[in-house]
């Protein structure tokens, strides 16, 4: 490698996490995909975090970035840091290109005791301090005191999840500060090794690391469809529940399910396994008959879909806080009947919860109420109950009727090798049915809450608006209808016949 090489604290939590991502980061990029969707949404957050932390130094200036000359933003940095002690102020974007290390700081404020220090404040759309935030901070903090810069307090500024907005959004209340000096001291010793490790790990071969759970931590790795394609289908990291036994097993050279001894797997792997040798289903009729036998009619298949913006969008709402804004509901009055859909999506700004409460009274008095992985839907109902106390005992009662379809394919009473050993309904429905997600534009959970709050709460024409609000019906559908198409399996097995 030719040209000057640093580590960025982005490059140095890259290097922490995987050295081999490190490296393809700077020698082999065009491996690493770019954002999708998912991903460059919380890179949009922290940004719109960021930007919202300057309103609480309104004398702050920031340094100009240019990518194509660092040292440049580094030396404008100098001359602001440099400056009379009654002339400074706070520092945005805060830049330093030293040994080998180069760091924007987020927030660079003047001691207010009088002396030429300083208190570092990263700023994270996060709602706690994680391990990950320490290293960064460190990483910084050793950056800066090369570089001649005395600091005093280390702070990480993240989402204050108490906060309640009102009419006007309040920066200050929203950000927590919390001094991390301890903390990043702590690790700060670690450092210095680290960067030089990594600056010979980018200079030398492609680092042969084994895949692991460095994978996915702290971060899923954008290099895992390069790294994990060498694994074949149904391999041990499909292991239901496999957790670290899975790469336990990759270091043994044991890959494919199939070959793993039976002692090594619980009750419910091997029953994966052996649906997977036999390639057809493991039923338990029995144990399927009992539970279908105490569902009560009608059935309600219950499927509500929300938001969890980070900046409050109305008065009374929470950072992150889970915001319902539309649900399917498909109703059979007796066993094998033809459902009945209902459905209700807010159109209009501000707060969708009342018209969704009241569109939700479409369930009956009595049956069954079905959801998927019910804790979330139970969550939702809590939720509305806390904001709407009147009718606190009646969405009370809808969560005591509530029933987990999921139940049947966590207890392994019925699984499918197509499953992969996952329980999730995008996993089951097209294992088990001819129905799946793969023609949907809008096809999952995360999806629909970003293009919702676009659509409806952003800038867009109202024809841009109906559009996406067509398609995430027909999400929402699909997922209660695929609960009707499930149940028809576990009926079908419970009789013998799956």
């Amino acid at each position: 490698m030719s040209r000057t090489v640093h580590i960025s604290k982005s490059r140095y939590l890259n290097g922490l996490q995987c050295p081999k991502l490190l490296w393809t980061q700077l020698n082999n990029r065009e491996l690493i995909p770019a954002p999708d969707a998912a991903q460059q949404h919380i890179f949009d957050t922290g940004h719109e975090v960021g930007d919202l932390a300057k309103l609480l130094y309104p004398d702050g200036v920031e340094v100009p970035m240019d990518f194509s000359d660092l040292a440049a933003t580094a030396r404008d940095t100098h001359e602001l840091v440099n400056c009379p002690l009654d002339s400074r102020v706070p520092i945005f974007e805060a830049s330093f290109l030293v040994d080998g290390r180069y760091c924007r700081v987020d927030v660079l404020v003047p001691a207010d005791d009088g002396t030429p220090r300083w208190d570092l404040v990263e700023v994270k759309s996060s709602t706690r301090v994680r391990d990950v935030n320490v290293n960064d901070v460190a990483f910084q903090c050793d950056a800066l005191t090369r570089a001649g810069i005395e600091l005093r307090h280390l702070y990480l500024m993240h989402v204050n999840t108490a906060y309640v907005r009102g009419e006007e959004f309040d920066a200050h209340e929203y950000f927590h500060l919390e001094n991390i000096t301890e903390r990043a001291e702590a690790v700060l010793p670690y450092v210095p090794a680290a960067v030089d490790r990594m600056l010979d790990i980018v200079t030398g071969p492609d680092p042969d690391i084994p895949i692991g759970a460095r994978c996915k931590s702290p971060y899923t790795c954008p290099l895992m469809p390069h790294c994990w394609a060498v694994l074949p289908e149904n391999n041990v990291t499909d292991l239901y529940y496999g957790g670290a036994r899975a790469f336990s097993l990759l270091d043994e050279g044991l890959f494919a399910i199939a070959d793993v001894p039976d002692r090594r797997l619980t009750p419910q792997q091997r029953l994966q396994k052996q649906t997977i040798t036999a390639g057809e289903p493991h039923t338990d009729p029995a144990a399927l008959r009992a539970w279908l036998d105490e569902l009560v009619y009608p059935l309600y298949h219950l499927d509500f879909e929300t938001m969890n913006p980070a900046l409050p969008p109305f008065a009374g709402l929470r950072p992150y806080q889970r915001l319902p804004f539309q649900f399917s509901l498909h109703i059979q009055d007796s066993p094998g009947a033809e459902p009945r859909h209902v459905e209700f999506l807010a159109r209009e700004g501000g707060d969708p919860r009342p018209a969704l409460l009241r569109a939700l009274h479409a369930i009956g008095a009595e049956g069954s109420i079905l959801a998927w992985n019910m804790g979330f839907e139970k969550g939702v109902l809590n939720d509305l109950a806390e904001l709407f106390p009147a009718e606190a005992e009646w969405l009370a009662g809808l969560n005591d009727r509530m029933v987990d379809l999921i139940v049947p394919f966590r207890r392994f009473w019925y699984h499918h090798p197509a499953q992969q050993g996952s329980c999730s309904l995008k996993a089951v429905l097209p294992a088990v049915t001819d129905l799946g997600y793969d023609e949907l534009e809008i096809a999952d959970g995360n999806h629909a809450a970003r293009a919702y709050f676009e659509a409806v709460y952003g800038a867009t024409t109202p024809a841009a608006r109906d559009l996406v609000l067509g398609k995430l019906l027909e999400y929402c559908k699909l997922d209660t209808l695929a609960m009707v198409e499930i149940l028809r399996v576990v009926e079908a097995a419970a009789d013998g016949q799956g």
